[in-house]
């Protein structure tokens, strides 16, 4: 049978994964700064209005245009 060896001493913590501590903090907030950055200095087009400009394309182009002879 396998020999089973004593470890002394509590476990150490582990931190769960996905951006927690300290390093999530830092990330989070730098790319608050950045996107306030280029808010301010460049023309970022608007997503939510290219968006709906796009569904009435596709919607303008699905109705048959009506024939009025």
């Amino acid at each position: 049978m396998g020999r089973k060896v004593a470890v002394c001493g509590p476990r150490p913590h582990r931190r769960p994964a996905g951006g927690s501590g300290e390093a999530g903090r830092v990330g989070f907030t730098l790319g608050n700064v950045v996107g306030m950055y280029l808010a301010q200095n460049y023309d970022i087009p608007n997503i939510a209005k290219k968006l709906e400009e796009f569904k009435k394309d596709v919607e303008a182009k699905k109705k048959p245009p009506s024939d009025k002879s």
